[in-house]
């Protein structure tokens, strides 16, 4: 009996742990490849321009002008 139980239990536990394992978090707005989509076009009011999440004035430093938006320009290339 003892036997049939700790199987049981075994199974359960086989079964239960990959759901409670933890899956990865979404990229965020600033962190989309597709930073320019049309649901952040009216995200501020003017003359502000969204940028890395938030409204600002003007691009920060790595930022390129779009206008409305700023879009992240990577120093790589």
């Amino acid at each position: 009996m003892s036997l049939r139980l700790a199987c049981a239990a075994l199974l359960a536990l086989a079964t239960v742990l990959p759901v409670g394992a933890p899956q990865p978090a979404a990229a965020g707005p600033a962190q989309s490849y597709l930073f320019g989509e049309k649901r952040f076009r009216n995200a501020c009011r003017p003359p502000l321009k969204y940028a890395a999440g938030t409204c600002v004035r003007r691009c920060p430093a790595g930022y390129q002008d779009m206008g409305r938006t700023c879009r992240f320009r990577n120093m790589r290339w």
